[in-house]
């Protein structure tokens, strides 16, 4: 109340952006398995905390592995990943890491219950962004190997 008196702008909104990121810090202890505060969570990191510190973020948020292996349970999860290698990609522009993103999100799938079509063409197209055409193909062939369509 006194800040929003007497102080200045910034320090209002230093003040609530600290509140909220306590509230998201209690949420996701709550229930880390609840992908949606991740993301809220997340966006609130991205516009306001520094590279590393987001990526921490990202780090424990992808950590939270869905219990079950059912596709419907891995959905918003793998959206996670997702906007994790891009923010490695476009945000930091470090294309090592977001590679190692990729990489670690296509191990960590079921694969031989369900797989993921989406996270298989981004990391395509991002290894064609970096100009790396056989690489791409390796990864496209992996996938028809690991996930035929019928």
């Amino acid at each position: 109340v006194f800040e929003k008196k007497f102080g200045n702008r910034a320090g209002v909104e230093d003040v609530i952006t600290s509140k909220r990121r306590f509230q998201y810090e209690e949420e996701v202890k709550e229930n880390p398995l609840n992908y949606d505060a991740w993301f809220d969570y997340l966006r609130l990191c991205e516009a306001d905390l520094s590279a590393d510190a987001t990526r921490d973020v990202y780090e424990r948020a992808v950590a939270n592995t869905p219990p079950a292996a059912e596709k419907k349970l891995w959905r918003r999860y793998i959206y996670l990943w997702i906007y994790y290698a891009v923010f490695e990609e476009l945000v930091v522009e470090d294309a090592a890491k977001a590679r190692e993103v990729y990489k670690a999100c296509l191990r960590l799938i079921p694969h031989q219950k369900f797989t993921f079509a989406k996270i298989w063409l981004l990391y395509a197209n991002f290894e064609i962004r970096q100009k790396d055409v056989a690489a791409a193909r390796k990864a496209l062939g992996a996938a028809l190997g690991k996930c035929p369509k019928e």
